[in-house]
């Protein structure tokens, strides 16, 4: 099977999701092209395991000429490696892969990871569901990494529910991580508290969030540290703002990160203060680790943390209700690491391998391609 794989210039979760996904595709026999901006160390990757990679531009706003001229190169690259199906991974490549796709009569999946109507106009919205749903009823199969997704492409763009499919990302497969390593490095003791998060420094996350709740109890408790990982367009501001509310010296901005494991070994805590979230890795990931966790009720996240069951869920853009349960934490320690416990139980009980992950998507693609022959000979009729 033939299939082409086209992602938009990304980072964080999809990026590692479509990684993931194209080499564990090669890996059982599938011929796949990738499509997409790749670092030397991903394109190494994906050229190890056996996958065509093709540099592909696609930036996250939309123009109308460039798309045109991106549409056309796609046309041209479906016709010179003739692909069984192609998919498009979130709303950019989705966007244009698959108008691509249907001008060129080949099968189309798509996968949606985020909710792309978040902080848009109302015309901006409507234009979203209009284009998601008229697509959609195109598009031969539709991948929800969330039950919240799935219900939003119902709700809001009337996509048929016969084309939905909920496939939740898979976890990495990790080793054990060395908590020793992170502390010595940053130089936080043992006796400090390590409160952590882990995401894409943009808007979106809340970082600021965390900052001005974190700013809120680390007078009370000196002893809390507060590390960031990751990078991203905001992190100037972000370290701008740690310093004017007097906890710069407190917090550790690591950048990127290739050892998250590591982190979430070093961490006390884990909070994701995220204001959308299509499903939240990195608070499956820290459940997994058996971290307690603190996150926000948002998009996909309430379908992991059940609120001091496995988890703190908190309202969203609300410092008082995260300085609230820091507090809580940092006053309640047992009562927290059992969150922790039965995390990572509830995570080990629901799986999430990268072997069933990447079959169901096969099976979903094999589907898609059935019922587009199906098509084809009913027309021919």
């Amino acid at each position: 099977m033939k299939i082409m794989e086209i992602i938009r210039a990304a980072e964080g979760g999809m990026k590692e999701h479509y990684i993931t996904l194209v080499k564990g595709m090669a890996g059982r026999g599938a011929e796949v092209t990738a499509l997409g901006e790749f670092s030397g160390e991903s394109r190494a990757e994906l050229l190890d395991a056996g996958v065509l990679v093709i540099p592909f531009f696609l930036p996250g706003r939309i123009n109308p000429f460039t798309d045109c001229i991106r549409i056309i190169r796609i046309i041209s690259l479906i016709r010179k490696t003739k692909p069984d199906i192609i998919h498009c991974h979130g709303f950019r490549a989705g966007f244009t892969g698959r108008l691509a796709g249907w001008i060129s009569g080949v099968p189309m999946l798509y996968t949606v990871h985020n909710f792309t109507a978040y902080k848009r106009s109302k015309f901006e919205k409507w234009l979203i569901a209009a284009f998601e749903g008229w697509m959609g009823r195109k598009t031969d199969g539709i991948i929800c990494v969330s039950r919240a997704l799935k219900k939003n492409m119902l709700e809001e763009a009337g996509v048929p529910q016969e084309k939905l499919h909920v496939i939740y990302n898979s976890l990495p497969a990790w080793q054990a991580g060395d908590r020793k390593y992170v502390r010595v490095k940053y130089n936080i003791d043992e006796n400090c508290i390590l409160i952590g998060t882990a995401s894409r420094l943009i808007p979106s996350k809340g970082t600021g969030i965390l900052l001005r709740a974190a700013a809120g109890i680390i007078p009370i408790f000196p002893h809390v540290r507060l590390m960031i990982t990751g990078t991203g367009p905001e992190e100037s501001r972000l370290r701008d703002l740690a310093d004017s509310l007097g906890i710069a010296p407190q917090t550790v901005f690591t950048g990127r990160v290739s050892n998250m494991q590591d982190y979430y070994a070093a961490f006390d805590l884990f909070v994701l203060p995220t204001l959308s979230e299509g499903l939240g890795m990195a608070v499956i990931e820290a459940m997994a680790a058996g971290l307690p966790v603190i996150a926000t009720a948002v998009g996909g996240i309430p379908e992991w943390i059940v609120h001091e069951r496995n988890g703190y869920l908190v309202r969203p853009d609300n410092v008082f209700d995260l300085r609230t349960a820091l507090q809580s934490f940092l006053e309640e320690p047992e009562k927290f690491a059992q969150y922790g416990s039965q995390a990572k139980i509830d995570i080990q009980e629901n799986g999430l391998t990268e072997l069933e992950m990447v079959d169901k998507t096969l099976s979903v693609i094999r589907m898609a391609c059935n019922k587009n022959q199906k098509r084809k000979k009913g027309n021919k009729l």
